[in-house]
């Protein structure tokens, strides 16, 4: 038997993990909120973490038809700009932390050695970088059969949260159970892209 807990998206109705899903509650005052850490009590409203699903919340409909109630909707758009926020500081805190624990090199030098030895599992890319750069690094991953995963971050932002001075662009993440995790958030964050 499997340990597996589905839950059905609002918006699409397609099936998703429950530890995959972004989960919605309603404040005391109906107003729908996020619930990050799946902790809050209270009915809850599961959502993929895609795009458009998100998009799909800022209709009432799917929210009003899961909580039986005519729910109030947070201004501008809710829940996007929410979760891209959400994924971009837990892409900081775990790429600092993977860094720290020796399992990700940055910078394009370091990085290229890494790969010569065959160390990394994937490569990340900041945002911001280029048409060129992105095109390069996309070819030399394919050629070493590595995913390629865009970061939320620019390339400044992923040099201070990597305790660097100055930009980094390119890095490499090894081994590692941080590894693990941050590529799961990097998923989530190329779906919002």
């Amino acid at each position: 038997m499997s340990d597996r807990v589905l839950r059905t998206c609002v918006v699409c109705r397609l099936s998703v993990e429950k530890d995959e899903a972004l989960r919605v509650v309603l404040a005391p005052n109906g107003e729908a909120c996020v619930d990050w850490r799946h902790k809050l009590p209270g009915r809850g409203a599961s959502v993929c973490w895609k795009r458009s699903c998100l998009e799909g919340l800022q209709r009432k409909g799917p929210l009003n038809r899961s909580f039986k109630t005519d729910v109030v909707l947070p201004e501008g758009d809710w829940p996007l700009s929410a979760a891209l926020q959400q994924l971009a500081s837990r892409q900081r805190e775990l790429a600092g932390l993977a860094m720290r624990a020796g399992e990700l090199k940055a910078g394009n030098s370091l990085v290229d050695r890494t790969l010569k030895k065959g160390w990394p599992l994937y490569l990340g890319l900041s945002v911001d970088a280029g048409n060129t750069v992105a095109s390069d690094w996309q070819k030399r991953a394919k050629g070493y059969e590595l995913a390629l995963f865009r970061t939320l971050l620019t390339a400044e932002e992923l040099g201070a949260a990597l305790g660097r001075s100055g930009p980094r662009s390119v890095f490499a993440v090894g081994p590692g159970p941080l590894g693990k995790v941050l590529q799961s958030e990097l998923k989530r964050g190329a779906a919002l892209l």
